[in-house]
């Protein structure tokens, strides 16, 4: 390996075990909490190596959401990616993301009740035109798409069902995430209940 390859590599390390131990720690205490100095503390490098390669928490914060929210996203589209019935594609990928978002413990919690604003730049997905900028809204468009009941729909309309069903979604989450000591077959039959109730509201939007 060429010189300038190693310490590219070295550096590329460096960065991402920043990254690491910034998600352990927000994980950990919350993203309010995490600081430069816990971060140097955590792998033992001093304050101005981590600021030779970040500018400071929010860049450190700004890129830890861009990868997780990639990952995530990836994780969902994998959960159905052989499947081609809409019903089934939407009751995996819903929970697939109920699923992991609850493995993640109070992690994701944290992140997603944060109201600073560099960090609601990535995550606040209600406003009008949330499924051109946010992969995962964009993706439940997406599937919402297919249903033969959301065909004639605007997508604005589809757009908007998106958000309610992610919401409903996230608050059940909040709640299993508190409520720790329910019982697994509690829990199975509140997250089968959510994919149900929204599958018929997909399914028959005028219904009522």
């Amino acid at each position: 390996m060429k010189r300038h390859e190693r310490q590219e590599r070295e550096r590329d390390e460096r960065r991402q075990a920043i990254l690491d131990a910034a998600s352990h720690i927000t994980a950990e205490e919350g993203l309010e909490r995490l600081s430069i100095r816990k971060i140097a503390e955590r792998i033992e490098y001093s304050p101005g190596i981590i600021y030779h390669y970040f500018s400071g928490k929010e860049a450190i914060v700004e890129q830890l959401l861009q990868q997780d929210y990639q990952e995530f996203v990836s994780e969902l589209s994998a959960a159905s990616a052989k499947e081609t019935r809409p019903e089934l594609v939407f009751s995996q990928t819903m929970r697939r993301f109920i699923e992991t978002t609850l493995a993640d413990g109070s992690s994701y919690r944290n992140i997603m009740l944060n109201e600073s604003p560099s960090v609601l730049s990535h995550t606040a997905v209600l406003f009008r035109g949330a499924s051109e900028q946010r992969p995962a809204i964009g993706m439940l468009c997406g599937i919402l798409r297919n249903f033969e009941s959301m065909r004639a729909k605007e997508d604005s309309d589809i757009e908007l069902t998106a958000q309610i069903v992610w919401s409903a979604a996230f608050g059940l989450i909040l709640r299993l995430t508190v409520e720790k000591e329910i019982p697994a077959e509690q829990r199975e039959k509140l997250i089968d209940g959510y994919i149900e109730l929204m599958l018929a509201a997909v399914a028959d939007p005028n219904r009522g």
